[in-house]
């Protein structure tokens, strides 16, 4: 790490990527976290891939209460079992959970982080243009 210089990462988002490393566990692609300036609203977007969706379902206990939905309701008990690990827990009436195909929004109230928003960042292939020009050129017919 000497080598390449020094590491910098900004405290703002500490807790952006503390609720991004967590989802990322559960099997969520992240894509974008987000503290509203004003007030302490946080808002989460998230792709449910199939290991997240089955880890909701399969790994965690279902209660025998009757819900419309059971993959929000796993999500709820989740993001709110993550806020109690980081900090203080989210009442359930200060969340939010929508589900737009495999996507979800989650939306709550929690008083830690800094407002700004942490967005998924793209892989830039241009890393390796370098190395497929050099082998096209050579195996070119």
């Amino acid at each position: 790490m000497r080598r390449c210089g020094t590491y910098y990462h900004s405290a703002e988002f500490f807790y952006h990527e503390l609720w991004k490393d967590r989802l990322r566990q559960a099997g969520f692609r992240v894509i974008s976290i987000q503290k509203i300036e004003y007030h302490h609203v946080w808002d989460i977007r998230l792709c449910g891939t199939l290991t997240a969706q089955c880890y909701l379902l399969l790994s965690k206990p279902v209660q025998n209460k009757p819900c419309e939905d059971l993959l929000l309701k796993q999500l709820r008990l989740e993001i709110q079992h993550i806020a109690k690990d980081l900090g203080p827990p989210i009442k359930a009436d200060c969340m939010s959970v929508a589900r737009f195909g495999g996507r979800f929004q989650v939306s709550f109230i929690w008083p830690l982080g800094k407002p700004g928003q942490l967005l998924e960042k793209d892989k830039k292939p241009a890393a390796f243009s370098f190395l497929i020009r050099r082998w096209a050129r050579r195996n070119r017919n």
